[in-house]
């Protein structure tokens, strides 16, 4: 099977998967790995939270732009 005669928009969906995936994965990072050098716990700096805001952003587009 050659991957020329698919879709385009399979390519579309893979990425939007890869984005669902990525997003489990950061949020199985444990806190003691996100917190290690951090002054204070506060929820602002979490990377998990922001790197979710930024994959929520790419999924926007990627549905937007289907």
């Amino acid at each position: 099977m050659d991957l020329s005669s698919l879709p385009v928009a399979w390519a579309n969906y893979l990425s939007i998967f890869g984005f669902l995936v990525l997003g489990v994965l950061v949020w199985l990072i444990p806190n003691t790995v996100i917190f290690t050098e951090a002054p204070d716990q506060s929820r602002w700096r979490d990377m998990r939270l922001w790197a979710s805001v930024l994959i929520a952003m790419q999924l926007v587009l990627y549905t937007l732009f289907d």
